[in-house]
């Protein structure tokens, strides 16, 4: 099972590269290995160390340093959203209702203080804002996406191109939790009849509001 790893951790470019998250990754992949060292039958020479710990010498709950934490805030994040998707923010943007101050503190508080710090989170997602990142990451309910284009869905005047086409953007915000403006302009929309030609600008403007709308759901707070 660790074939692959243990050719890998063979080569000089793996320890050249001098990254400390990779050792550790070597740590935790060959550890389970070390039982299993043919020792030729020669009884085998103890080595005792002493070495000096930093980390034991904290009080008990003091926070650690970043520097000592080697899991990927990336995907911490990633499992954390995924796995709590009933907490009030997350449930809110995955069913594309306002935040409230208190819901969007809470989102702060977990992605720049339990998970990581503010400047992980600026490493690894830029100036992406929280709930946009939540909502890339959990998706957007069904029901909740059909909701808020259930004024098209309804639409008794629009053709099926149209339809067709609305429900390509529902289907899109629900894979991907939003969509911008922009992006009508741009695969998949642009097939096999573009927006602008579908759409007279009436119309055309309602459903860019509509789309503006759920984007605005995830990034503006409610008093």
């Amino acid at each position: 099972e660790k074939l692959d790893f243990i050719r890998e951790a063979q080569t000089e470019e793996f320890w050249s590269a001098c990254d400390i998250l990779l050792f550790e990754r070597a740590r935790r992949e060959l550890r389970e290995l070390i039982k299993f060292l043919d020792d030729g039958g020669e009884e085998r020479r103890r080595v005792v160390t002493k070495l000096a710990d930093p980390v034991l010498e904290r009080r008990e709950g003091e926070r650690l340093e970043a520097g000592y934490d080697f899991d990927d805030y990336r995907a911490k994040v990633n499992q954390y959203i995924n796995e709590h998707g009933d907490i009030p923010a997350i449930y809110k943007l995955t069913h594309n209702v306002p935040l409230t101050r208190e819901d969007y503190a809470a989102l702060e508080r977990v992605l720049t203080v339990e998970l990581g710090s503010a400047e992980d989170y600026r490493r690894e997602f830029g100036e992406t804002p929280f709930g946009l990142l939540v909502r890339s990451i959990a998706k957007m309910d069904r029901a909740a996406a059909m909701e808020a284009f259930s004024k098209f869905i309804n639409d008794q005047s629009l053709n099926d191109a149209q339809i067709a086409f609305v429900s390509k953007v529902i289907s899109y915000i629900e894979q991907n939790g939003y969509m911008e403006a922009e992006d009508l302009r741009r695969p998949p929309f642009d097939k096999p009849k573009g927006f602008a030609r579908l759409f007279d600008a009436k119309t055309g403007r309602a459903l860019i509001s509509a789309i503006n709308a759920v984007r605005d759901n995830a990034v503006n707070v409610r008093a």
